[in-house]
């Protein structure tokens, strides 16, 4: 381990905030207790029904429900609850097939038309609290609704179990019908899977084949899919083989061994998650995506920032393109493909990449409506998700009305008019309204007397321990100075240890500091590698980063 001494003065301008770990879920709103127990109608407008599309077409929808559709419906309105379609195009409440959610995830994703999402791994009692939502069809709950694998199946010191709370883990095939029950007990809506082939001496573990197959087959058992996140091609042909229903994300690498694997994913799906394979490329796929939707004037000053990801001047396209040329050719072979975003991974945001990820697939050679159908009714086909991706009688009313029509061109869709979420019109925040304004320059704190700062806040310790890893950190305060001492230990993949200062108490009120541009302070160190870190509200995964 390397230890460090670190001997700082701040004076700073801005604010020095080293804050590296997410908060804690937040309560679920409550619902509009308000049944919607009034028909409402968009009349004269062409709705995609999540196979095909129906021109000039009339839908009606109550108490969360879809109750007509058709031409010319002769049905009793309120003249306030009929809205004209005319001109405008109608597709299902989008479904995001790949996420991780927690804390207002769901909130940004209906923001953008996801009315639903499959989460792929999350906090347990996050997805337990929310799966009681989904019950809530008639109650405006401004939020997409969540199913979820709950906690994946991995290794002892496999994927999933760096991220900061101890998760149960799997070693061998004898433990599969055991852990695959208890996952089931918890709630778990599918089983997912961490699997990689060729893992030993690589930094995460992985189970084996046999572990693989016996967990595929207790889900199977009882009643469950089992979708394997795999990272090559190796290791989705060893997942196919042992009898997985789909596979999530894509690869870059290629041989004639995908030719095989695509004759035997026929009535299997994979989930390509392109948007986080551009990302870790370092291919810039958002800049677009961003400014459809600020010409569109929409307000993404929440999601924006986190959507720069891992852009680089050396960005790896050659790979980026076979990823996507893999895809394309399992599509045509007639794999089941699912949009799904892995987001909010770096490089992407809840809502608004999935996107992004339905241009990517048009990329790969899906049609438009192709790509519609894989965020809609082939996502509510494969995960049995009743009621969700069509319009249809009897389907849950939740829509997206466009202003463009997506069969021209699929980036139309980020031309959102209004999403309906159990039959209401999703709402703009207004969270940014209550920021606190910071626009003079300040002494965030001198250190003469504690460890305070003029924010009413004070500076604390922050360590990779949160993530089970093992470096530590010490704070003291002397004549004007604060002391860290600490080490940087060797059990986390991103170690680290130092201090930070949150803005306010509750760690989640923003401060616009936008009209201050320098941050000074002074310090002494041995010799090492040192980071300030400027967490933002519109970036949260990945800071604002100086060396020095």
């Amino acid at each position: 381990m390397n230890t460090k001494i670190l001997i700082a003065i701040s004076v700073g301008l801005l604010g020095l905030v080293f804050v590296t770990f997410s908060q804690p879920p937040s309560p679920v709103k409550p619902s509009v207790e308000t049944p919607n127990n009034q028909s409402k109608i968009i009349t004269n407008v062409d709705i995609f029904d999540g196979e095909k599309w129906l021109i000039q077409h009339d839908i009606a929808f109550k108490n969360g429900f879809i109750e007509a559709v058709g031409i010319d419906l002769d049905l009793e309105i309120t003249p306030a609850n009929i809205i004209s379609g005319t001109g405008l195009y109608l597709i299902p409440g989008l479904i995001d097939a790949h996420t991780h959610a927690w804390d207002n995830a769901l909130e940004q994703a209906v923001a953008f038309g996801v009315t639903t999402e499959l989460d792929m791994f999350t906090n347990n009692a996050f997805a337990i609290t929310q799966r009681k939502q989904r019950a809530h069809h008639d109650k405006n709950i401004q939020q997409a609704d969540l199913f979820s694998a709950g906690t994946l199946v991995t290794a002892p010191e496999g994927h999933g179990t760096e991220y900061g709370f101890p998760i149960p883990t799997i070693s061998n095939a004898s433990q599969a019908t055991d852990f695959v029950s208890a996952r089931i007990a918890e709630g778990s809506d599918y089983i997912k899977i961490v699997f990689d082939v060729d893992a030993d001496g690589k930094r995460m573990s992985s189970i084996d084949v046999a572990t693989l197959s016996a967990v595929i087959d207790a889900a199977h058992q009882q009643d469950k899919l089992a979708v394997v996140h795999i990272a090559n091609l190796k290791s989705a042909q060893a997942a196919v083989t042992a009898g997985a229903d789909g596979l999530v994300h894509g690869f870059f690498d290629h041989d004639q061994g995908i030719i095989e694997l695509s004759k035997n994913m026929q009535q299997r799906f994979i989930i390509p998650t392109l948007s986080i394979l551009a990302s870790m490329a370092g291919v810039d796929t958002t800049t677009e995506l961003i400014n459809d939707f600020e010409g569109n004037e929409r307000d993404i000053s929440a999601v924006k920032g986190n959507l720069i990801g891992l852009r680089s001047a050396n960005a790896n396209i050659k790979i980026f393109e076979q990823a996507i040329n893999n895809i394309g050719l399992l599509a045509k072979s007639g794999v089941t493909i699912l949009a799904g975003t892995d987001a909010p991974n770096p490089g992407t945001a809840h809502g608004i990449s999935l996107h992004g990820e339905l241009a990517l697939l048009v990329k790969a050679g899906l049609t438009p409506d192709q790509a519609l159908m894989a965020a809609t009714s082939n996502v509510a086909k494969t995960f049995n998700l009743s009621q969700r991706g069509f319009i249809k009688v009897g389907m849950k009313a939740d829509l997206v009305l466009l202003n463009k029509d997506p069969r021209i061109n699929i980036r139309h869709t980020r031309a959102i008019n209004t999403v309906y979420k159990n039959g209401f019109a999703i709402t703009a925040s207004n969270e940014s309204a209550s920021n606190k304004v910071l626009n003079q320059a300040t002494l965030l704190g001198d250190f003469e007397h504690d460890l305070a700062s003029s924010l009413t806040t004070s500076w604390q310790i922050s360590t990779d321990q949160m993530f089970q890893g093992n470096s530590k950190a010490n704070i003291s305060q002397h004549d004007g100075v604060i002391t860290i001492i600490g080490s940087v230990g060797d059990k986390f993949s991103y170690p680290w240890a130092g201090i930070y200062l949150p803005f306010a108490p509750d760690q989640k009120t923003a401060f616009d500091i936008s009209k201050l541009t320098t941050l000074e302070f002074r310090a002494m160190a041995s010799a090492g590698k040192y980071k300030l870190m400027l967490f933002a509200a519109s970036r949260p995964m990945r800071p604002i980063e100086v060396s020095f």
